[in-house]
C-alpha cells in the first residue's frame, strides 16, 4: 500500500542565515515520500539565491513580502499531501520525525493531529536542547490538550502534522495576525479534530534567543495580532466548551499580554482588563525572578514591571529579572 504524501511547507523571510539547515533537516527524513514547499515571502537577501541551489529537490515559489501567514497559506495552496506540516525557516527536526508522525496518524487516527516532542535551542547550538518531556505529552482529547496547561501548551506549528481533511474544515491561517497566529491557528485545528496522539521521539529543535525574531517585538501592531488572536481564540474555544478550564486558559492568555505589554498601550490595556473581568475568573499571578518578587511584594507588580524595564535599558540582559 502506497505509503501517504506528506507536504512539508516552510516560509522564508530573509531566511538566509539558517533555511538551509532547515531544509537539510527536512531532507534527511527516513520517511521518503514527501514534498517540500518554500515559500520565499519577497526577501531582500541572499535567501532566494540558496532556495535555487535546492531546485532539484524542493518546490520554491515566490511571492511578494505579505507576511507569514500569507506564505504558509500560499504555499498550501501548492501542495499535494495527504499530511501537512508547517515549519518555520530556522527550526530544525529529526531524521525520524515524520516517519514516527506517520505511524501515529495510521487510518484509524486519521481525525487526530500529530503531536511530537520539542526543545528550544540557544546560541545556534542544537547540544543545549533538553527534551526533558512534559505532561501533556501523551495522547489527549482536544480540549483536555489545550487546557493541559491553565498558561497554555505549546502550539509551534513545526511540532504537528495535520491530515489534509482536517486543514481543510478547520481554514487556513488569518492572515490579518503577525504574532500569535500559531496559538490561533492551532486552537481551530485541534478542536476541529478528535484530539492528539502523542509522537514519542519525534523532535522539533526550535531556535531560541534571536534578537530579531518577531517574538521579541514590543511595538503596538504586535500587541494588537495578540489581542485579536486571543479574541478569536476564545470565540472559537467557548464555542466548543464553556467551563471553568476553558476561562482560565484565556483569562491567563489575557493577562500574559496585559502583563507583557504594561505599562504602554492604555487603551490596550484596558481592552485585556475588560476582557478579563467579563470571563470571571482570577487570572494567575505574574511570574518573574528573585529581584522581581521581591519588588512586587513592597510595592506591587506594577512599579516592579517599571523598575524591571528600567534595568533592562541599563544593560540587564532580559532573563535575569523576569523569566
Amino acid at each position: 500500500m502506497k505509503s501517504p504524501l506528506v507536504s512539508i511547507i516552510i516560509s522564508a523571510y530573509n531566511a538566509e542565515k539558517y533555511v538551509g539547515q532547515t531544509i537539510d533537516s527536512v531532507l534527511a527524513q527516513t520517511y521518503d515520500n514527501i514534498e517540500v514547499i518554500v515559500v520565499n515571502d519577497g526577501s531582500k537577501d541572499n535567501t532566494i539565491s540558496i532556495l535555487n541551489s535546492y531546485s532539484d529537490k524542493i518546490n520554491i515559489v515566490n511571492q511578494e513580502n505579505k507576511g507569514q501567514d500569507a506564505a504558509l497559506n500560499n504555499g498550501f495552496k501548492h501542495c499535494k499531501g495527504d499530511y501537512i506540516k508547517f515549519m518555520d525557516s530556522d527550526d530544525l527536526i529529526n531524521p525520524e520525525m515524520i516517519e514516527i508522525q506517520v505511524n501515529s496518524l495510521s487510518d484509524a487516527n486519521e481525525d487526530y493531529v500529530a503531536y511530537g516532542e520539542w526543545s528550544r535551542f540557544y546560541n545556534d547550538d542544537i547540544n543545549t536542547s533538553d527534551f526533558t518531556p512534559l505532561s501533556y505529552w501523551k495522547d489527549m482529547a482536544s480540549i483536555d490538550f489545550l487546557t493541559a496547561n491553565p498558561d497554555g501548551v505549546m502550539l509551534q506549528c513545526g511540532i504537528m502534522l495535520i491530515p489534509r481533511k482536517i486543514v481543510e474544515k478547520a481554514g487556513l491561517w488569518d492572515e490579518r495576525l503577525i504574532l500569535f497566529n500559531d496559538t490561533e491557528f492551532f486552537g481551530r485545528i485541534l478542536t476541529c479534530s478528535k484530539g492528539v496522539k502523542f509522537s514519542n521521539g519525534a523532535r522539533l529543535f526550535y531556535r531560541s534567543g534571536l534578537s530579531a525574531s518577531i517574538s521579541t517585538q514590543r511595538s503596538r501592531k504586535f500587541f494588537e495580532s495578540t489581542f485579536l488572536a486571543t479574541q478569536l481564540l476564545e470565540q472559537t474555544l467557548l464555542s466548543v466548551e464553556d467551563s471553568y478550564r476553558v476561562r482560565l486558559l484565556l483569562v491567563n492568555t489575557y493577562f500574559n499580554q496585559y502583563f507583557e505589554m504594561y505599562p504602554s498601550f492604555k487603551d490596550l490595556q484596558d481592552g485585556h482588563l475588560k476582557k478579563i473581568k467579563k470571563l470571571g475568573v482570577k487570572h494567575r499571578k505574574p511570574y518573574g525572578g528573585a529581584i522581581f518578587y521581591i519588588l512586587s511584594g513592597i510595592l506591587g507588580w506594577r512599579t516592579a514591571k517599571r523598575i524591571q524595564l528600567l534595568m533592562y535599558k541599563r544593560g540587564y540582559r532580559p532573563g535575569t529579572l523576569y523569566r
